[in-house]
């Protein structure tokens, strides 16, 4: 069999020619670069090794004319952001002293085998470079070759603890799978995972969940008691409710929900294609793909306060408040990872009002006044709530009733009132309802959002004459009226505007 080769793209090779150039030492490049393009993948940003670096990083900012920052002065590393440049992919080099004496000490101290790989540098590196060129005294090319993360080393987990949490990032979001032996090791480490600074875990955490397929990690993490060690706060739910939602509970469903958010959300446009450009559009100016790991998080959390909300009425189990005390919770949580307080607002948001689709959908057809409510009160949060919900609901449908109900509609799919397909079960016909009323509520929101500003019938000015009342929050009270009404197509001009505020004096 011919011997594996790596690959460097042209961008890659262009920077890497330059940095030889200024570096006056040897200088390896290592980790996640070499990890790329072993797997065939672009390369992102470079990782570079020295014994000297501070000096390289000098030069090297002075040669791209970048800014650069320090990461870690103790251990001399440092952080080069390149000027942004139409069509270029590699956006900040690292510059890291080594750890040890000699590159291969180095590599012995780092996270996983497949990030203990080096290139030294040299004077016109090739395309294509056989597996020798490479430093690999941990055998990483073989695990990337075999699709395999593995802590040969274990206590080098010890040494930075995020590594037990970066281990299930890495795996999400580049397809690879988690020795045993090493989710062994995580496992028996996890109450480590509360020494690194809140905002770091929260950050891998976020790049965790913001990869397409990252929901199946979530339950790896959780077999191997790092889920509800990083959120204490979920495990409560594995007890709670476990004769409706069977063995594991309440966070069971929970990671239901969140396998169903992150199957919608990696196939909106199968599911959705008249919707996904405009949900992804509003998603990508809130954040990109961090806010797709904001609706993971959210979903996560969801249902954190049904354990302490659970009560047995009549012979049935009941979760009263367990929104509004959810939210609460979430608020909490989210401040103690140190999440912005935009991330924090939206997530208590959607678990405040995850309900109210529901509600929606049991009070019959949609009204005209309930959707306005429902927009007015969710404002920019609505599609990720929707999101969310869709999760939610979707998961207590198996798998492959989905699928069935997915192919037996058009992708936008139960929208527009026609009965549910599901007629077996009250449950499923439930189910169904909910997921149309959802997909309508998304339709309406498409439209909101094309549709020009409706016009401004009247202002607090034109109440005050018209009522003559003074100054105070009733003027607001009445002109949200109008606007209701307006909505809902009752009023639709001045005249019938100040008739109807005649009527509310």
């Amino acid at each position: 069999m011919a011997a594996r080769r790596v690959r460097l793209g042209a961008e890659a090779r262009a920077l890497l020619a330059r940095i030889f150039a200024c570096a006056r030492q040897p200088t390896w490049l290592v980790g996640g670069a070499i990890r790329d393009a072993a797997l065939g993948r672009p390369l992102g940003d470079l990782d570079l090794a020295c014994a000297d670096a501070r000096s390289l990083a000098a030069r090297l900012a002075r040669a791209f004319q970048g800014t650069l920052v320090t990461l870690d002065e103790k251990n001399a590393v440092y952080r080069l952001a390149l000027i942004p440049a139409r069509g270029k992919a590699i956006h900040q080099i690292d510059i890291a002293g080594l750890q040890g004496k000699t590159i291969v000490e180095d590599l012995a101290r780092r996270d996983f085998t497949v990030n203990a790989v080096a290139l030294e540098l040299v004077d016109d590196l090739p395309a294509s470079l056989p597996e020798t060129a490479f430093l690999d005294p941990r055998k990483g090319l073989k695990d990337l070759a075999d699709g395999v993360i593995r802590a040969d080393v274990e206590g080098n987990l010890d040494d930075d603890p995020l590594r037990l949490l970066r281990a299930f990032r890495i795996a999400a979001q580049l397809g690879l799978s988690i020795e045993e032996k090493t989710l062994k090791a995580i496992g028996r480490r996890k109450k480590l995972i509360g020494v690194p600074a809140p905002e770091r875990v929260s950050a891998e955490l976020l790049l965790l969940l913001a990869a397409p397929g990252a929901a199946p990690w979530l339950n790896r993490m959780d077999e191997c008691g790092l889920l509800t060690t990083v959120l204490p706060e979920l495990e409560p739910s594995r007890r709670c409710a476990e004769n409706y939602y069977g063995p594991g509970g309440v966070l069971k469903h929970t990671l239901d929900v969140c396998a169903r958010v992150d199957f919608l959300l990696t196939n909106l446009r199968a599911i959705y294609p008249g919707l996904a450009s405009d949900l992804e559009a509003h998603f990508a100016a809130r954040g990109g793909p961090p806010f797709r790991a904001l609706l993971l998080l959210s979903a996560l959390l969801h249902d954190v306060a049904k354990p302490a909300t659970a009560r047995k009425i009549d012979g049935r189990l009941r979760f009263f408040e367990h929104d509004t005390k959810g939210a609460a919770a979430t608020g909490k949580i989210l401040r103690r990872l140190r999440l912005s307080r935009d991330q924090i607002d939206t997530a208590s948001a959607i678990v405040r009002h995850h309900l109210r689709p529901g509600h929606l959908a049991a009070a019959g057809p949609l009204t005209e006044r309930g959707a306005y409510r429902f927009f007015r009160d969710l404002g920019p949060d609505a599609p990720g709530l929707l999101i969310v919900c869709w999760g939610d609901h979707s998961s207590y449908m198996t798998e492959a009733s989905l699928k069935r109900l997915l192919k037996s509609r058009p992708p936008a799919q139960f929208a527009g009132g026609a009965s549910p397909p599901y007629g077996a079960t009250a449950a499923a016909r439930k189910t169904a309802r909910h997921l149309q009323l959802i997909s309508t509520l998304l339709l309406r929101w498409r439209d909101m959002t094309r549709a020009p500003a409706p016009e401004r019938l009247l202002d607090g000015r034109d109440v005050m004459k018209a009522l003559n009342i003074p100054p105070g929050p009733r003027i607001g009270e009445i002109l949200e009226r109008v606007r209701e009404a307006q909505a809902e197509g009752t009023i639709k001009n001045r005249d019938e505007a100040l008739a109807l505020i005649s009527r509310l004096k």
